[in-house]
């Protein structure tokens, strides 16, 4: 029998960000495009495109994250620029007339301070939840 528990590595939390997707096309061409996202982690990201990404393609993307100035309760917002994988897409292929797919990607790179920024928005989140 297959072992369907749980198998991230970080929590997911809901979170509507700003994100910006460019994705190379065959021509050598790049498409950028504005999403939303639906969760967030330190390991992925799930959002909602209005077409079909294949799995296993490679995006670089840029969160927009609201981080914390100092230790006061004010905030600002950050940039997390990231590269990942797409690991799930749902629709599992093109459907017509499908106007949203939900996208889940894997972060395969993100520098340092996009990841402290990061981690300080899932802190903000996670305090939010308290």
């Amino acid at each position: 029998m297959a072992d369907h528990s749980e198998r991230r590595r970080a929590d997911r939390l809901d979170a509507n960000l700003n994100l910006e997707v460019k994705m190379s096309k065959a021509d050598g061409s790049v498409e950028t495009a504005s999403l939303e996202t639906i969760n967030i982690s330190t390991s992925g990201v799930y959002f909602k495109s209005d077409h079909f990404i294949e799995p296993m393609t490679k995006l670089a993307m840029e969160l927009e994250v609201r981080v914390p100035i100092d230790e006061g309760s004010d905030e600002v917002t950050a940039p997390v620029p990231c590269e990942g994988l797409v690991v799930r897409s749902n629709p599992e292929g093109v459907v017509e007339g499908c106007t949203e797919y939900e996208v889940a990607v894997f972060f395969t790179h993100i520098e340092p301070d996009g990841m402290a920024n990061l981690e300080k928005h899932i802190a903000l989140l996670l305090a939010d939840l308290d």
